[in-house]
């Protein structure tokens, strides 16, 4: 028999080795990658956003012993994400990823078994393809109740909602590529409630109080279901000219914007939800809220409160204003008089530059509560001087003053002896009697 040479024979071995190995099947994730996990922690729920590097597609599964909440993203793999993420907030535990053969796996690690609901976002303007899982504390939400309406002469304390704008997922506006708009007008909304706390005479809720979304209905649900009076939602603002600088005060309009920034503002505010994410199984659709023309009280004294506001920053030399109409979601149909400020422009270096200093902050904040102090002592619950008088206050009409007392403008003027030509005065004393 003739021999093989040594060196074949380890050649022929090799070979064969390396044909084994190429033989065992190899698992290839052709899908989507978990390029990030994040979470914000909320009142009423933990928000667990997954990112992705391309739509794909996904199950759920709910398991206990221990209890946690399976969301496996098909054919997917492990990106750059972190494979465990810990948030430890009394609702979820940690978050963990898997790979499985059959995708990526992501785990929600809960303490307890809660309500939960999970839905895809599709790429918004710099945010990727993601899956949204919200963990709940209770039942997730139900509709709204109808609004409810303060009763006139109600003399219990003033119920005003700060409304700060974006939060978690979305951070609204960037200034500088650094400030963003979230952080901003939550420290001034938080300034705000302090300062009115303060002061007496006053219930303050904040539409959110930490880093964490709240869609745009859920803003309006927590100012109608406390009967709030006023409602002041904080913003800031940008602009593709960056010279534009100052405050913008808006309310709202039923005949939509007063020009064409208003609008483009008005809608770049209102696609809010598109980037925090709302589930598909929301019980409103924000997009289909319109006016109630009846409430055009509200929308008068929603101009009168955004005029005041105007008129303490500029007297404070705080700021320059502008007062502007236009259709936010957030301000529609709202059973109370409602404003939203935007503080100034991130895409300005000045505005900027103020807003990142906690005293200028502070002063806008200030200017804010005494607009909100001088409002209720316009439309305070109804006390006549003696025989039925009125002393004229800076900045009231005769159409407010007749509002108050609920009689019209004609009888005012008749009871007053007043030509429809003729103005009121400071300290001028009216007749306000109705017999």
């Amino acid at each position: 028999m003739k021999r093989r040479p040594f060196h074949t024979v380890l050649f022929t071995l090799a070979a064969a080795c390396a044909a084994a190995v190429l033989a065992v099947p190899v698992v290839a994730f052709a899908g989507a990658e978990v390029s990030a996990v994040r979470y914000w922690t909320a009142p009423d729920h933990t928000r667990i956003v997954v990112d992705l590097t391309e739509e794909a597609s996904y199950s759920t599964r709910v398991l206990t012993d221990p209890d946690r909440v399976v969301v496996l993203i098909v054919d997917g793999a492990i990106g750059a994400a972190d494979v465990a993420t810990p948030v430890g907030d009394g609702l979820v535990d940690r978050v963990r990823i898997n790979q499985l053969k059959s995708g990526a796996q992501v785990v929600v690690d809960l303490p307890a078994a809660a309500p939960n609901t999970v839905f895809p976002l599709k790429p918004y303007l710099n945010k990727p393809n993601r899956v949204v899982i919200d963990i709940f504390h209770g039942q997730p939400e139900a509709a709204a109740p109808a609004p409810v309406l303060r009763v006139e002469g109600d003399t219990g304390p003033r119920v005003v909602i700060i409304d700060p704008g974006h939060g978690g997922e979305d951070p609204g506006t960037l200034g500088n590529g650094k400030l963003r708009e979230k952080d901003v007008v939550l420290d001034i909304g938080k300034r705000l409630a302090t300062l009115l706390r303060s002061r007496g005479g006053y219930d303050v809720r904040l539409t959110r109080d930490g880093d964490y979304f709240v869609r745009l209905a859920k803003r309006k649900e927590i100012a109608n279901t406390n009967n709030g009076d006023v409602f002041i939602s904080i913003h800031a603002n940008s602009a593709p000219n960056r010279r534009a600088d100052g405050t913008e005060i808006f309310y709202v309009s039923p005949r939509g914007a007063s020009d064409q920034a208003a609008r483009e503002l008005a809608d770049r505010e209102n696609a809010a939800d598109l980037v925090g994410g709302v589930s598909p199984h929301a019980d409103d659709d924000v997009l289909s809220i319109l006016v109630d023309l009846k409430m055009s009280d509200s929308v008068q004294k929603s101009n009168d409160l955004a005029g005041l506001v105007g008129a303490e920053l500029s007297r404070d030399r705080v700021s320059e204003c502008v007062s502007k109409q236009a259709g936010f979601m957030v301000l529609k149909s709202l059973a109370m008089p409602s404003i939203l400020v935007e503080v100034g422009f991130l895409t300005n270096s000045s505005d900027v530059d103020k807003l990142k200093r906690t005293d200028y902050r502070q002063s806008y904040a200030e200017c804010l509560a005494d607009a909100v102090d001088r409002y209720f002592d316009r439309y305070s619950p109804v006390v006549a001087q003696g025989g039925g008088t009125h002393k004229v206050t800076p900045g009231e009409t005769l159409w407010s003053i007749a509002r108050r007392y609920e009689i019209s403008v004609d009888v005012l003027r008749a009871i007053n002896g007043l030509d429809t030509s003729a103005t009121i005065q400071v300290d001028q004393v009216l007749n306000v009697s109705k017999s």
